[in-house]
């Protein structure tokens, strides 16, 4: 839920008037991260809404959201993804054609700042919360442009020093995507 919150108020922060449809996997949660089937599905109606962004975040359903928009992406109509959680160029191939970025949880160094905790005695009961990143645009760096790039650069610095305020952490939910379009 997240994911899809912080899409939707960057979406909206970019162009206010931003058209955003958003959709959440109806079953379960024991299948809302494994159905990429149902996530490409989904993609695909979103595209043809008239979508041109998708957000695929939930696991395996997310990917196959991913891979739709990948699959119908041309030169005449180009279509864009973001991935999630880690760096989806590296984890998800398929999705090259249309992946500008992804919203990554840099699950590694915290896990080493965790471990360097507990060896120092100076951890502390409670939730740990790590950093974030924004993942290299790859080969879409030409096509995002450079104010923007410092945008995204400057709003998370400030989310990071604290300046601005993130959403709560959500509870696992079924987020598939969130698309844009005008």
């Amino acid at each position: 839920m997240a994911y899809k919150e912080g899409y939707e108020l960057g979406a909206k922060l970019a162009d206010p008037s931003v058209k955003v449809i958003s959709t959440y996997y109806p079953g379960g949660i024991d299948k809302a991260f494994t159905d990429p089937e149902w996530g490409a599905q989904t993609a695909g109606q979103e595209m043809d809404q008239g979508a041109d962004f998708v957000f695929g975040a939930g696991g395996k359903t997310g990917n196959g959201a991913l891979q739709e928009v990948a699959k119908r992406t041309t030169a005449d109509k180009p279509l864009y993804c973001i991935g999630v959680d880690v760096d989806q160029w590296d984890s998800l191939p398929e999705a090259h054609p249309c992946l500008i970025t992804s919203a990554e949880k840099l699950i590694v160094p915290g896990i080493v700042a965790l471990i360097k905790q507990i060896s120092d005695g100076s951890i502390k009961p409670g939730k740990f919360v790590g950093d974030i990143a924004v993942a290299p645009f790859h080969d879409f760096d030409k096509v995002v442009p450079a104010d923007l790039q410092a945008t995204l650069k400057d709003l998370h610095d400030q989310l990071l020093a604290g300046k601005i305020q993130s959403l709560p952490p959500a509870t696992p939910a079924a987020t598939m995507a969130a698309t844009a379009s005008k």
